[in-house]
């Protein structure tokens, strides 16, 4: 059977565009009709080519700010007009939550089943404030009324759907996964990065923002920075806190031994690592963490979203919760180079497991799980229709024979 996919997010890139794209592929190659609709308010130029790149798709851009703004109606309302003209519909599927509200709302009164993806609750904040988070809390419950079904990227995500409210049975689990992927050779890219074999290289990959904590892993190769003179850090990203990172940088005496790099692809430069960072303060479950294992790389943490999956605590990684922790982890590592080969090895057989055919699958089981409940009851109103229209023709016979007996 082929359905009729629309796929609508805002955040046109990151992990979100990125699933979406893999997501897209998958379903078209697999017989469904997919169209995507995003915004290019936030887009990055990666999605935008593979959106274009891919001819099976049919795509329409649909702008619309992340936080809630007025031209959230007008964006609904254009999505409605896209939905009608291009429909019927059997699958609406709204990722990030800006893209799964305007989606949900869009859907109502047609007849597709209304699916949502968060790619990372805003309520997973720890800096949220409270009247905030309690707003945002109120927005899920409400907004998952209309929905039919809420696919979580991890336990962790899961955890936190059941602690907001959200109706169990809606809820559904389908990890990330990516490609297989040739990465260039290690060699290469450590000589493009001026690395000589003797250095151990510490890697960070993500954007430049408060969510990722990058400063954490700034300041604790700062301290490291001293005791281990063969120690370099290269950080792959960009984002609003670039200056202040380069400014710390420059306070802790460590312009010559941290390497920035902007518009460059992670799995590019995760040769390049010995070990891989992630200190974020929240996340769902981020691709960077499956690429650094398929990588082969010891991973170190902060026990978020996707970890409990990615990382075995000291046997691929080590799972910290602060700074003090996060310089004893690296101590750890780089002392010890057979211990980090032996996590390696690890952590690339976890990664295996974690494909975008696996992803793909799942979700399709969830469509047929959702499509298969509404078909149910369908069927159970047309049967307690029809249960009742036969009383009522054996009430008016009944009255009728009354009528002709008196």
């Amino acid at each position: 059977m082929c359905w009729k996919v629309l796929l609508v997010l805002e955040t046109s890139g990151g992990g979100a565009g990125r699933h979406v794209i893999d997501l897209a592929r998958g379903l078209s190659d697999r017989g469904h009709e997919v169209h995507v609709v995003y915004s290019g308010t936030r887009i990055e130029q990666r999605f935008a080519n593979e959106i274009r790149a891919a001819a099976r798709l049919q795509h329409t851009r649909i702008d619309m700010h992340r936080a809630p703004h007025p031209s959230d109606l007008l964006a609904i309302k254009r999505l409605r007009a896209y939905v009608a003209w291009c429909g019927p519909f059997d699958i609406v599927h709204g990722h990030s939550s800006k893209g799964g509200a305007v989606a949900r709302f869009a859907a109502i009164g047609h007849s597709a089943i209304r699916v949502y993806t968060p790619h990372a609750f805003r309520t997973l904040d720890p800096s949220l404030n409270p009247v905030l988070r309690l707003t945002y809390t109120v927005v899920e419950c409400l907004l998952c009324w209309l929905t039919d079904g809420v696919i979580l990227v991890s336990e962790e995500e899961r955890n936190h759907a059941l602690a907001l409210g959200l109706s169990p049975h809606k809820l559904f689990l389908v990890r990330n996964g990516i490609e297989p992927v040739q990465m260039p050779k290690r060699i290469e890219v450590r000589r493009g990065l001026g690395l000589n074999e003797n250095i151990v290289c510490i890697g960070f990959v993500g954007r430049f923002v408060p969510q990722k904590a990058p400063q954490r892993l700034v300041n604790a190769f700062g301290r490291l920075a001293s005791r281990f003179p063969h120690l370099r850090l290269v950080m792959v990203g960009d984002g609003p806190l670039a200056p202040e990172l380069h400014q710390l940088a420059q306070r802790l005496g460590l312009h010559r031994r941290v390497s920035w790099l902007d518009n460059t692809h992670g799995l590019e430069i995760m040769p390049a690592f010995d070990i891989f960072v992630m200190p974020s303060l929240y996340e769902a479950f981020p691709y960077v963490l499956v690429e650094a294992a398929a990588a082969g790389l010891p991973i170190v943490a902060t026990p978020v979203g996707g970890t409990s999956a990615m990382i075995q605590n000291a046997a691929n990684g080590f799972l910290i919760s602060d700074t003090e922790e996060l310089v004893q982890a690296l101590a750890r590592l780089v002392e010890d180079p057979s211990l980090c080969r032996r996590m390696g090895e690890t952590s690339r057989r976890i990664a295996r497991t974690y494909t975008v055919q696996e992803m793909v699958e799942k979700t399709c089981a969830v469509y047929e799980e959702l499509l298969s409940r509404r078909a149910a009851r369908g069927a159970e109103n047309n049967d307690g229709q029809g249960t009742l229209s036969a009383r009522g023709l054996d009430v008016r016979k009944l009255r009728v024979s009354k009528g002709a007996k008196a």
